[in-house]
């Protein structure tokens, strides 16, 4: 089975309750100090039903999903050879704690660049909340390969 026979696959949807304690901890860790993501009263000022997540949270909700080291031994690729690339979200709606998150992963693309040296792989993350599209989410993983060894 070829690495490439994997594009596509995708992998159960599970769900992940958003608790503002761990929402804290992110955002002390990234240095956000924006009290709208800490403090109940400021983020109903700012109009927020709750504390809404910063926007790169919704990574660690993927972590605990099935991460990237999970779906890197499905593909039999070993880890010591990856780089984190490239990650980009985009948001349709804000994610707030209280909420589950419902997430599910797919295997979008999968190639090479430099005769085989470089592979990429595309992965697309979903996330859903009360039924409805939340957010989606892009990263690249590159696996260094050895080539002609």
């Amino acid at each position: 089975m070829t690495l490439r026979s994997h594009i596509g696959y995708t992998t159960d949807p599970t769900e992940a309750a958003i608790d503002g304690w761990r929402v804290k901890l992110f955002c002390k860790a990234i240095g956000e100090t924006d009290p709208v993501y800490t403090d109940l009263a400021a983020a109903q000022e700012a109009g927020h039903r709750a504390c809404p997540v910063p926007p790169t949270y919704l990574k660690a909700v993927e972590g605990e999903h099935r991460s990237t080291a999970d779906l890197l031994k499905h593909l039999k690729v070993a880890i010591k050879n990856v780089l984190h690339a490239e990650q980009s979200f985009t948001h349709q709606t804000p994610v707030y704690v209280g909420d589950t998150v419902e997430v599910w992963r797919q295997i979008m693309d999968i190639y090479d660049k430099k005769e085989g040296a470089l592979t990429f792989i595309v992965i697309d993350s979903f996330y859903r909340v009360a039924g409805a599209t939340a957010a989606s989410s892009r990263q690249v993983v590159l696996v260094r390969n050895t080539v002609g060894a």
